[in-house]
């Protein structure tokens, strides 16, 4: 795979993690020891907040490079965190998109601060299980009744329009149409994430590159499952779907396939086979 520092790069959710939000520690220990040895760099890129990744992979995180938010955040290990933000005045554009044009959310519309969650009233409603890991990463959940009311700028704000398959995509296609200065993407169930413009995993993973190898050239091997990994597929020196990944990217003719599934730990057992 050549000489240079390598990015070995996965998504979480249908990619590094399995369906119950576990993974195999054991086994990406001796990946984390491999990539090591070579001088090489593991790196999360999720659409996930950094918070919740330092809290799912604690015990890891002082050996992992993290793009969260999609790329609006990017964290080198021992550097502290770059973030791009949506303003309050697009935040408040924003809500008067969503509430003008419709559909509403149906699972609920969120966005977060460092330290804060809110959850807008009137938008649907979160899964359960999701509330209650997201009040015990956050304490209190602050509910709102609009987007105006957020006390400053944040990473991305999360919606999730589930009543028919295509509300999800049809919603990310007219925020990107809309004259709003945002970039929507989808990871898939009818999920949209509301970024800064400009922003996604490619982009952040550039940047990455260049805080932890300045100046020098590097190469990237991506794997991921879902639509909100297309960009960063594409930019990697290698880019890897998931058997479980959308039909889309599957179809694409310079992507490799992973052998087994992220239920049976793919992306960790195809880079212990490069050893």
């Amino acid at each position: 795979m050549g000489a240079y520092m390598k990015l070995i790069i996965t998504d979480l959710d249908g990619t590094l993690l399995h369906d119950d939000k576990q993974f195999n520690g054991a086994l990406l220990d001796q990946v984390l020891q491999q990539l090591d040895q070579a001088g090489d760099h593991f790196v999360i890129a999720t659409g996930r907040e950094l918070k919740w990744v330092q809290k799912v992979f604690k015990g890891f995180t002082d050996r992992i490079d993290i793009v969260a938010s999609n790329g609006a955040v990017v964290k080198p290990v021992g550097q502290p965190a770059v973030k791009t933000m949506i303003s309050q005045d697009t935040l408040s554009d924003l809500q008067h998109f969503l509430t003008e044009s419709g559909p509403l959310p149906t699972g609920g519309l969120r966005t977060y601060t460092d330290s804060e969650m809110y959850l807008v009233d009137g938008m649907g409603q979160i899964e359960d299980t999701t509330y209650t890991f997201m009040q015990d990463l956050y304490g209190q959940i602050h509910q709102i009744n609009s987007l105006t009311e957020v006390p400053g700028p944040v990473t991305t704000v999360t919606g999730r329009w589930d009543v028919k398959p295509k509300d999800g995509t049809d919603m990310m296609t007219r925020l990107n149409d809309s004259e709003l200065p945002v970039f929507a993407t989808t990871s898939g169930y009818g999920t949209v994430d509301i970024l800064p413009e400009g922003v996604n995993k490619a982009v952040a993973l550039a940047q990455l590159m260049h805080r932890i190898n300045p100046g020098e050239a590097g190469q990237m091997v991506a794997f991921g499952d879902g639509m909100n990994d297309y960009e960063m597929l594409q930019a990697a020196n290698q880019g890897y779907v998931m058997p479980n990944g959308t039909t889309f990217l599957l179809e694409q003719p310079e992507f490799k396939h992973v052998t087994e599934d992220n239920n049976h730990d793919g992306v960790l057992k195809t880079i212990l086979s490069w050893a």
